[in-house]
């Protein structure tokens, strides 16, 4: 007997149902390989983590060209011209907030420069702490390969980056020295710490203690024992995150 047609309707809908599906997933996986990197340590007074040496340029094995790449210009501290920044960061204390445990906010180191010539791109806001792409949750954009391959070595970057600081956690040393340390490590990597300016956010990573949720600041606080640090790390290396 012929089928009705809201059947074959009903039936062509989900067949495209299941198409974008299967694109979604596909660029999910694509995708898995370059977010950003964030991991948890706990301080133990029985198993402290040890500091390796400092890293030494060109130690990964990423193949950084820089012929040919085109980098934002401009000045406020992140153009070509190093000089002393613009970057009003800080707000005055609210005596009335309320914490919720026992961290308080420490004193800051100044903000850490970026030389362009170091790195291989820098992002819209590395500026003006402004992003200037306005992107769509709806729109789902299929990477080329050429693009999967950038994502794959930011991604790889940042995990080498993250790697580093976790094997920095100790009890005694501050989040800032971390910071210092990552700065160094993403821009040897060819790489411009993501975080640095983002909305005017003032680290080259973000380092939340105890019950700091997310999106601390590293500051001069040293660490102690018993500490649970959350360490999170984005690089933007070749124009990706």
């Amino acid at each position: 007997s012929r089928l009705p047609y809201q059947y074959h309707y009903i039936h062509h809908h989900l067949d495209t149902m299941a198409t974008i599906a299967m694109q979604r997933l596909l660029t999910l996986a694509a995708i898995a390989a370059s977010t950003s990197r964030t991991h948890a340590f706990h301080l133990s007074p029985t198993q402290p983590l040890l500091a390796p040496s400092r890293p030494t340029p060109n130690t990964s094995s990423l193949n950084m060209n820089k012929k040919g790449k085109s980098k934002t210009s401009g000045g406020g501290g992140f153009g070509k011209k190093v000089t002393a920044i613009n970057i009003k960061t800080k707000k005055p204390p609210n005596p009335n907030f309320t914490y919720a445990g026992t961290i308080r906010p420490h004193a800051q180191s100044p903000t850490r420069l970026v030389d362009p010539d170091l790195v291989l791109a820098i992002p819209d806001y590395a500026i003006d702490g402004t992003p200037q792409k306005k992107g769509s949750s709806y729109d789902i954009e299929i990477k080329t390969p050429e693009q999967i391959t950038k994502m794959r070595a930011a991604g790889k970057a940042a995990r080498e980056v993250l790697d580093l600081a976790g094997r920095l956690v100790k009890a005694g040393i501050t989040t800032d020295e971390i910071d210092a340390a990552v700065h160094a490590a993403s821009i040897e990597r060819g790489a411009y710490p993501s975080p640095l300016n983002y909305r005017k956010f003032p680290k080259s990573c973000c380092t939340s203690v105890n019950e700091v949720i997310c999106h601390g600041i590293p500051d001069m606080r040293p660490l102690e024992d018993g500490d649970v640090l959350n360490i999170d790390i984005t690089v933007y290396l070749d124009g990706y995150h």
